[in-house]
């Protein structure tokens, strides 16, 4: 299934539809130190969820991304709502994992606060070292959002080597969220930008999948289809309600 272009608040982006159960929202690094939708991690991830059979979305941010974020969460809010309504109403996706990476890990984790579809969360490389400059000192109120959805499955992923975050940090950051569903890790040898490494970052991810989601039975595979609103052993329950089905519905009405 190849990527096809769309626009996303008018911005470029990709998108694998498969008819999938389960779609993935991938975003890229801060735009200003040349961050977009072709960085080789992002797409790395979008070609291991299509390989998997998982319907895909990467998109390149709105703006200069010099600002307090809010207007880059709004826009994986809107691709969260263009895949759920827009891409395929006849067989929509019912579930959504957002994976952010670098300055982008830091927005897909406060826009899951405002997705209720959103099963889970992956972070790599998130800059926390830096990130009070990259959201001009509005970082903490996008922590928060995050630690909101405190039941949501999260992996940290972070390099030994990264340029930007130490070990010490990472490890901070990583306990100021709740430890049944939060698994940090991290990548011996690797750096910030993962060159070379992206096979072992995406077994990294691979690893928590298996883990996190048992329906799975050890199969990837089974991931496009699964239903995540059934309840398992120490696993989340996410269901939308009528409520949120209005919502969002009404949103989506009101931005196309």
């Amino acid at each position: 299934q190849k990527e096809e272009a769309v626009e996303i608040d008018g911005s470029d982006g990709l998108v694998a539809d498969f008819g999938s159960r389960l779609a993935v929202i991938i975003t890229h690094p801060w735009g200003p130190l040349g961050g977009n939708m072709h960085n080789n991690v992002v797409a790395a991830a979008a070609l291991y969820f299509q390989r998997l059979g998982v319907s895909t979305l990467r998109f390149n941010f709105a703006g200069s991304q010099i600002g307090r974020g809010n207007r880059q969460v709004k826009q994986v809010e809107m691709a969260a709502k263009y895949l759920l309504f827009g891409l395929n109403p006849q067989n929509p996706p019912n579930y959504l994992l957002l994976v952010g990476y670098s300055y982008g890990s830091l927005i897909a984790a406060s826009a899951s606060a405002g997705i209720p579809q959103c099963v889970g969360c992956i972070s790599i490389a998130p800059p926390w070292s830096v990130k009070h400059w990259l959201l001009m000192f509005n970082s903490n109120y996008h922590i928060r959002q995050a630690q909101s959805r405190e039941s949501l499955p999260r992996l940290m992923v972070l390099g030994s080597r990264d340029n930007f975050t130490s070990e010490k940090n990472f490890l901070q950051m990583v306990d100021r969220f709740p430890s049944d569903y939060t698994t940090g890790a991290m990548l011996k040898g690797a750096d910030h930008f993962f060159f070379r490494r992206e096979r072992d970052l995406m077994d990294v991810i691979g690893e928590w999948l298996i883990g996190n989601y048992p329906q799975c039975n050890g199969n990837l595979r089974a991931l496009a289809n699964l239903d995540f609103s059934i309840r398992l052993e120490g696993f989340m329950v996410t269901k939308m309600s009528d409520e949120d089905k209005n919502v969002w519905g009404s949103v989506f009405d009101i931005c196309n």
